[in-house]
């Protein structure tokens, strides 16, 4: 009997014996048993899996980029005894799942990025410490949240089973593992709630593919990287993240995409995409209806990037691309996963809608676009030279309104360049610059302009107010203007 077979029959055993109980002899027996076998299963998933998930800390220093901002001077200032701002540190625990017995195990980015110090934790049985090895990043991909980092263990380790998660149904069963606020290999039980989620911002915001598994199996702090399994003990996805705002609402990607991740990690240490080149947006009704679409499924170009394969093809904005290699669209989270997924050099069939403005018809068209490596970035331009503002190594704004005093004029200072010349010269964040070579300062714009008439090698007095207090610092324009 399969895994499904036996939850079925065990999930009609929990109905009968909360109906049967009662009764005597053979009938509650036989309700006692199924029960028990679903209680087994269960059971037979948790130690079949647990060997195949690891624990996983990681530290960074919280202040690193705060360090790369300031300059010397505002470190002395804000840091008087640790100007160096040595010895902080944060800790993230998580979990992550054996994918290879020679020691590659798949997690989130987010528990690994920045880190200085990965500790691995390898456990075997319950109340088992374990071993504990050092990590080190294979490959990180932000835009899925994963990461490989590898191990040397000492023997092989024991691979974790992966399923299917293309064959996923809502209300099928979901098993979390992993370590909650420390509590390691924890065992949490619910059902498939969604599929296909989307659209998260906020932390999510530069996890560009997002296609999760929403599940009720209670997921929490320290669940991110582990394996989210089926009936059959399977992996069908990568624990990421729960609803902050709501208790039962987790999400986990999809195994699928996770594998591709983790391929291309392994081999290339990054993961390389196609690129269309196209942007795009869901078509809404007041689209589709002026499109003469017949309804909003589909993905609309809103632009086409110059040098692309779909400029050179022929793509319009106003197009709008329902299927993919035959596979339908339903907006545009559902085109990027699909050209996501693919490699430069793969070749892709689309199907589009196009508007035919002097027959005021719609018209389908089938193109054929050979995908090119995804850009670092997209519609480059010549870099402008460096201005006389940057060369002076500060950044500027308007005085905030509950730093700035009745009737006074000047910029307020938002950054200094480390080893700059405003640095080197004295000046600090939150300086508000009343005068520049004696000359009054009225806002950024002004300042700008006299920046702009400054010349190298020239020194510059700068009139400042610093809290209560008012004085002068003078730097020295570099001569390099690299």
């Amino acid at each position: 009997m399969t895994g499904i077979r036996k939850m079925t029959t065990a999930l009609a055993a929990v109905f009968c014996f909360t109906l049967l109980a009662a009764l005597p002899g053979v009938v509650h027996a036989e309700a006692s048993s199924l029960v028990r076998e679903l209680e087994n299963t269960f059971v037979d998933i948790a130690d079949s899996a647990k060997p195949g998930v690891v624990h996983l800390t990681s530290e960074r220093d919280p202040l690193k980029g705060m360090k790369e901002k300031m300059g010397e001077r505002e470190r002395q200032r804000l840091f008087p005894f640790n100007p160096d701002m040595e010895g902080f540190r944060a800790q993230a625990t998580g979990s992550g799942v054996i994918m290879d017995a020679r020691g590659y195990i798949l997690t989130n980015d987010h528990l690994v990025r920045d880190s200085e110090k990965i500790t691995v934790r390898i456990t075997t049985t319950d109340g088992d410490r374990g071993k504990e090895y050092p990590g080190r990043v294979i490959g990180r991909d932000k835009a899925t949240d994963l990461a490989v980092i590898k191990i040397e263990p000492e023997e092989p380790l024991q691979p974790i089973s992966l399923g299917d998660s293309t064959k996923l149904k809502v209300g099928q069963w979901a098993i979390a593992i992993g370590d909650p606020f420390g509590i390691e290999k924890t065992v949490t039980v619910g059902v498939i709630s969604g599929l296909g989620r989307s659209g998260f911002r906020g932390a999510l915001a530069e996890v560009r593919y997002q296609n999760f598994i929403q599940t009720d199996a209670s997921i929490n702090q320290g669940n991110s990287g582990g394996p989210l399994l089926n009936i059959d003990g399977e992996v069908i996805g990568i624990n990421t993240f729960i609803h902050a705002a709501a208790q039962g609402i987790g999400f986990a990607i999809p195994i699928e995409m996770a594998i591709e991740v983790y391929d291309q990690l392994v081999e290339h240490g990054e993961v390389i995409r196609g690129f269309l080149g196209v942007q795009i947006s869901d078509l809404d009704e007041g689209m589709a209806a002026a499109l003469k679409a017949p309804d909003v499924r589909g993905a609309l170009v809103s632009g086409v990037f110059p040098d692309t394969p779909a400029k050179e093809a022929g793509v319009r904005h106003g197009d709008v691309i329902r299927k993919v290699d035959g596979q339908e669209i339903d907006d545009s989270k559902g085109l990027q996963n699909i050209i996501g997924h693919k490699r430069p050099g793969d070749k892709v069939r689309l199907l589009i809608l196009r508007r035919d403005k002097e027959k005021d018809v719609t018209v389908e068209k089938e193109i054929t676009i050979e995908l090119m490596k995804f850009p670092e970035q997209i519609a480059r331009t010549k870099e402008p030279a460096p201005k006389k503002e940057d060369l002076l190594g500060l950044s500027v704004a308007k005085i905030p309104e509950d730093r700035a005093r009745p009737g006074e004029k000047g910029v307020y200072v938002t950054g200094i360049k480390p080893g700059g010349a405003a640095d080197e010269g004295g000046l600090l964040r939150g300086d508000i610059i009343l005068e520049v070579n004696m000359r009054e300062v009225g806002g950024p714009k002004q300042f700008r302009s006299i920046a702009d008439g400054l010349k190298p090698g020239q020194w510059v007095s700068f009139y400042v107010r610093r809290g209560a207090d008012t004085l002068y610092r003078a730097l020295k324009i570099p001569s390099d203007k690299k």
